[in-house]
């Protein structure tokens, strides 16, 4: 099961929430594929606007941004490498904890809104509750379904969970004694510990749910 949603979500200290805020004649985005490593914190965004100097200035007032560097112009679209400060807030981090994909991230309004994929929507819940606990408005626009999706494996696992099944399996993780922990599984799969060990027990708990046909969320 594939569950695709887009989701709003706003709070003052979002990162580049302020700059959001004060360019409203503006649109920006996360570039795709960028900026979803929830250790780092440094990102790349689009900004389309009639005047940069606005922009820039918004950027220097911003107390999500810690520095900013123009990378690439063309026409009445710039992209910035942005690092954020401190008292930024991210949602990304939440998302990757939870195996899940960031598709799309655009400014709108006071906030941000995205196009998230997870696995089930027990994910949704745990990520809405998360955003709650953080005193994040989290509103769901849209919830799509797919029972099955491309790149799932016979088990009903993803391409992500198996990769990372595999990769601990070659790496010693399962070996008596251990020969990998979590860091340096995360290391060779780019992600962070929380998500290779996310990843390992979601997977774990598939093949167990279909290979032996237990379920221990049914109390029958």
């Amino acid at each position: 099961m594939v569950i695709s949603t887009k989701v709003y979500v706003e709070h003052e200290d979002l990162g580049l929430a302020p700059t959001i805020r004060a360019l409203s004649d503006a649109e920006i985005g996360v570039v795709p594929d960028v900026g979803t490593d929830p250790q780092q914190n440094v990102y790349l965004f689009w900004i389309e606007a009639p005047d940069f100097e606005a922009v820039e200035a918004a950027l220097v007032e911003d107390h999500t941004v810690a520095e900013f560097t123009e990378i690439i112009e063309a026409g009445d679209r710039r992209t910035y490498r942005i690092r954020y400060s401190d008292d930024a807030i991210l949602i990304t981090p939440a998302v990757t904890a939870q195996d899940g994909l960031v598709l799309e991230s655009r400014g709108e309004s006071r906030g941000w809104m995205l196009h998230l994929q997870l696995q089930h929507h027990d994910d949704l819940y745990e990520l809405h509750e998360r955003a709650r606990e953080a005193d994040i408005h989290f509103e769901m626009l849209e919830v799509h379904q797919d029972e099955r999706a491309d790149d799932e494996s016979a088990y009903d696992l993803t391409e992500s969970q198996v990769e990372a099944l595999v990769t601990a399996y070659e790496r010693g993780y399962y070996d008596e004694p251990r020969q990998a922990d979590l860091e340096e599984l995360g290391a060779v799969l780019d992600i962070s510990q929380t998500a290779v060990s996310s990843r390992l027990r979601r997977a774990s708990s598939r093949l167990i749910e279909e290979s032996l046909g237990y379920d221990d969320r049914d109390p029958s």
